[in-house]
């Protein structure tokens, strides 16, 4: 008797918890009650106590509470915190540049509905698109945090997914090499990811959007934006993975005027001479890229869990462009991402990037100030200290194509952690 009314006094606790939001306290009281009038051990209550809150928790869980709102029991938080330590020299300089840096984000999503989805994310950092770094500076100075993320996501079918707002760009713009893109853009607009198997192993997809560059105060002008579609198959085999794809950029209204960190600004480290005249860019940007890798898991028994291949080429398709293609290629080998403790990954790539090849707002910020007309050499070794803990070492040696400036020596030791 006694043991049914336990389970029927839990029942009760759980439905009534969940209904009414009982909090912790107030299921306390009720059980001491219940052993002062004897219907109850405090062993039993202990019981009880520890089942109910068991149960509760995993019905936040799996998203079933009756006390929480839906949405909330689906938000996911997810943040990380780098360290680093840069030091940067040209052949030229007196003395190398030392700097000490640091990164945080926090991002939140969450399902507002069964296909809508909604995300934010905060980071530190300055108005630069391409950097979420702070430098210690300013006599212990207490930085800015900014909106680096601000999205809704449908997903009207389990192959198509549309997105709005500013929003991380790798789920709906694949890009093996940082050549074209620097990792921390999170561009602005409207993007569409569309999936199809084709067979048990080739998976086919299609990437769009519509993406703005800037405002334009000029009345007789239309504010700068970007389309591109991208087209591309996936293949997994048991040992073997592949993926290629093509992308078309088209750039509109960008011709005749000066982008914010553009080889036309007049100040800053993103100054580099030559794809524009009076102040302004003076090409057009319409370009055709090719992207691809190649990748073997345990690779002749070797004791490497993936090598991997891959490349990116570009090709500036504007009329009167002449310095117009860029490409970048380069391996990996090691684990296929580093997360856990003795996990690791060693990776080189070598990039020449033309100065009309493409919009030289966008690419990686560490090679060479992130301007066009650069060729480079890139070492980066990542080792898992603990679960969730990195250590990692990044070597840039770049160059002017033209040989217009020193060589550059980019080194980045980090420490980075994921929560």
């Amino acid at each position: 008797m006694k043991k049914f009314f336990m389970n029927l006094f839990l029942g009760t606790a759980i439905v009534f918890g969940a209904t009414t939001n009982l909090f912790a306290g107030e299921l306390d009281v009720l059980l001491d009650k219940l052993v002062e009038k004897g219907y109850l051990t405090p062993v039993e209550a202990t019981i009880i106590k520890d089942e109910t809150k068991q149960q509760v928790t995993k019905e936040i869980t799996q998203a079933k509470s009756y006390a929480v709102p839906t949405w909330v029991q689906k938000m996911k938080i997810k943040q990380d915190l780098r360290l680093r330590f840069q030091y940067e020299r040209k052949k030229s300089d007196t003395e190398g540049r030392t700097r000490g840096r640091v990164r945080y984000r926090l991002g939140v999503n969450t399902d507002v509905t069964d296909s809508v989805k909604a995300g934010i994310g905060l980071a530190t950092g300055g108005d630069d698109p391409r950097s979420t770094n702070q430098t210690f500076e300013d006599v212990f100075s207490t930085p800015d945090i900014r909106l680096d993320y601000a999205y809704g996501q449908w997903t009207p079918t389990k192959n198509l997914t549309l997105i709005g707002g500013k929003f991380p760009r790798k789920d709906f713009l694949w890009a093996p090499t940082d050549l074209l893109w620097d990792g921390d853009i999170n561009p602005e607009g409207a993007s569409l990811n569309l999936t199809q198997d084709i067979t048990d192993n080739i998976e086919g997809f299609l990437n769009g959007g519509l993406w703005i560059i800037d405002t334009n105060d000029q009345v007789d002008r239309s504010d700068p934006f970007m389309t591109y579609v991208q087209a591309g198959l996936s293949a997994k085999e048991e040992k073997l993975d592949a993926k290629g794809a093509v992308t078309v950029y088209s750039f509109h209204g960008v011709e005749g005027i000066n982008l914010p960190n553009d080889s036309c600004t007049n100040s800053g480290p993103f100054k580099v001479a030559g794809d524009c005249t009076g102040g302004v860019l003076d090409k057009d940007y319409d370009s055709v890229a090719l992207s691809g890798e190649l990748g073997i898991a345990e690779p002749l028994e070797l004791p490497v869990e993936r090598i991997a291949i891959f490349g990116d080429y570009v090709k500036n398709v504007s009329d009167n462009v002449d310095l117009d293609i860029g490409w970048a290629t380069g391996f990996k080998v090691g684990h296929k991402s580093v997360k856990k403790a003795g996990q690791w990954q060693m990776k080189y790539i070598y990039a020449h990037l033309e100065m009309d090849a493409f919009l030289d707002t966008f690419p990686d910020s560490d090679r060479y100030a992130g301007g066009t007309n650069v060729k480079s050499h890139e070492v980066a070794v990542t080792y898992g200290l603990k679960d969730n803990v990195t250590f990692g070492v990044d070597y840039y040696n770049s160059n002017r194509i033209d040989g217009s400036s020193d060589p550059e020596h980019l080194v980045q030791a980090d420490v980075l952690m994921k929560f």
